[in-house]
């Protein structure tokens, strides 16, 4: 591998000089500025999958290294003038509630996979759970919302009247639209009963049968992680999905059964239509974590910005030799421990006034493909590699097209 120390060959230095006498340096003294293309000047994905998913798998070793995220949730009960049709009040509130927690417990398991049958896919955390948010901090809604409508409250999936894809509910009474996703509770009309069945569109989801069938919201937390799993890019596991992990197997099985063909080919992945949805392969859970590390993506927007400011037992030591090929949004400091090499070959947001410190012995490398920043346009302390007295210090090296953003200082 060639490194070069034109862009960055200040920040190797080869004269002994003692702490005392450590320079600090601006950071446009050494690193070229880019220009940031607008949003509507970048390209539009046109295919689900559009950055390699396996840069962007969670390490089961290193699962600091992808600090969950946080969707925010707005869940909205639709019913008519007559208050015959669905859930209300307090029962309603600890219906959604209820939804949410399960769904997110079924995200921080993740279960093994029946398909392919008897596969040896590792089990690997989405890194994702939901949040249900108010309308401003600390206001009385608590993100549970009540809508009465003759006319937009009834669900109906099929027929000449289908309205499943349809918007006006949606745009009539959705809040926050532009940073929550809006779930939409809806009765399923009186002369089109159906069971559980959701959809998702755009920046809220509809989800009907829940009232009809009078069962627990774990039941139905399924439908909740599948519609969301659409939202952040996924298609259904069983038709060609562009995941090598998910082979297309036409979702012949409800559930698993102790006879032919339901006791090898059954699924239980979270985007097969089948009774417990509850587990996702590598490759979608790397595609869904692309699309939210995505500074340009949709739906990152409607993710709660830890990786802005500093949160609380969230810094990260490097303690051996580590690559990260994909992008990244710390929510605290970053060390690199003596001995160990962190080599970064994409994005990397550092949050508000957090540094990257280098001890004596590790090393940072800055690949071509490298960008430090803050991804919330705010600045960071920058790069500290401490020396010991008349001893060694910490290096970083950098590849022609290594760029940092916002650092408020270089020390090396």
């Amino acid at each position: 591998m060639h490194w070069t120390k034109g862009l960055l060959g200040l920040f190797i230095f080869i004269l002994p000089l003692p702490v005392l006498a450590q320079k600090w340096l601006p950071t446009k003294k050494i690193i070229r500025r880019e220009a940031t293309a607008s949003a509507d000047q970048r390209p539009r994905r046109l295919n689900i999958i559009y950055r390699n998913p396996e840069h962007y798998v969670p390490d089961t070793a290193q699962l600091q290294h992808t600090p969950i995220r946080y969707l925010r949730l707005n869940v909205h009960f639709m019913n008519t003038h007559s208050r015959a049709y669905n859930y209300q009040g307090e029962e309603a509130i600890r219906l959604a509630k209820d939804l949410i927690y399960y769904a997110n417990l079924d995200l921080q398991k993740n279960h093994k996979l029946w398909q392919p049958y008897q596969n040896k896919l590792p089990v690997i955390q989405p890194r994702y759970q939901y949040e249900l948010t108010p309308s401003a901090p600390g206001a009385p809604d608590q993100g549970v919302y009540f809508h009465y409508d003759d006319t937009l409250s009834f669900y109906i999936h099929k027929g000449p009247l289908a309205n499943l894809d349809r918007m006006e509910v949606i745009k009539k009474y959705q809040i926050q639209g532009d940073s929550v996703l809006n779930i939409f509770i809806m009765p399923h009309h009186p002369e089109h009963q159906g069971g559980g069945v959701g959809v998702m569109l755009g920046n809220a989801i509809k989800i009907a049968g829940l009232y009809e069938s009078k069962q627990p919201a774990w039941v139905h937390r399924g439908i909740l992680n599948h519609e969301v799993g659409h939202f952040l890019g996924l298609a259904h596991a069983f038709y060609n999905d562009g995941c090598d992990d998910t082979p297309a197997h036409g979702n012949p099985c409800w559930n698993q059964t102790p006879d032919p063909p339901c006791d090898t080919a059954a699924s239980n992945n979270m985007m097969d239509y089948n009774a417990l949805q509850n587990a996702l392969s590598p490759c979608q859970i790397g595609t869904m974590q692309a699309r939210m590390a995505d500074t340009s993506s949709f739906e990152r927007r409607f993710f709660i910005p830890y990786w802005c400011k500093p949160q609380v037992n969230y810094d990260i030591s490097i303690t051996d030799t580590i690559v990260w090929k994909g992008d990244k949004d710390l929510y605290g400091n970053l060390r690199i421990a003596a001995g160990a090499v962190l080599r970064i070959q994409a994005r990397v947001s550092l949050p508000e006034n957090t540094r990257i410190t280098i001890e004596p012995g590790g090393r940072l490398e800055l690949g071509s493909g490298a960008l430090l920043h803050n991804a919330c346009g705010l600045s960071w302390e920058g790069i500290d590699a401490p020396r010991r007295f008349l001893g060694t210090r910490g290096k970083v090296l950098a590849e022609e097209g290594a760029r940092i953003r916002g650092a408020k200082m270089i020390s090396l």
